[in-house]
């Protein structure tokens, strides 16, 4: 995992929590204590707000626990967002297949608690069928860059 991805990983982590300890990260993301270290000093260079305090109750506390940015949607769009994604997987194979699940992840943790149930609810009852796909869509993602980067 790129040290990019590993720190918004973190961000997703440390965004329902008020306390956390460096053995956490360490566990959690399989990382040594100096990676860890420098992880929290990246972190806060990235605007993660917290203290520390030494002892048994000790750890890294939170100061602002709204990490990720609010999403402005209603009800109904969430519900077509999640849907979507589970649809796309079973569409095609894109450069993009493999962020699915990362995107669906962050969505989750920047809604409330009464929404995420209902969307874990949906992908509960709601099963996709599908044949997938057996050929991998040549130069998609070189026709996306090419998209995006034309000036």
């Amino acid at each position: 995992m790129k040290k990019s991805e590993r720190l918004n990983q973190e961000l997703i982590y440390l965004s329902d929590k008020k306390i956390f300890h460096l053995k956490e990260l360490e566990d959690h993301f399989s990382i040594s204590e100096r990676t860890a270290l420098h992880d929290i000093t990246d972190l806060e260079q990235l605007g993660l707000s917290f203290y520390t305090q030494a002892g048994r109750q000790g750890g890294y506390h939170l100061t602002n626990n709204k990490l990720l940015t609010p999403i402005g949607f209603n009800t109904q769009e969430i519900n077509a967002i999640f849907f979507a994604l589970e649809a796309i997987k079973k569409i095609s194979t894109t450069p993009y297949s493999n962020e699915y699940d990362q995107i669906k992840q962050k969505l989750l943790k920047s809604l409330s608690y009464r929404l995420q149930e209902q969307i874990k609810l949906q992908d509960k009852v709601v099963h996709f069928n599908g044949q997938p796909s057996l050929n991998k869509v040549k130069y998609f993602e070189t026709l996306i860059d090419a998209c995006i980067n034309i000036r």
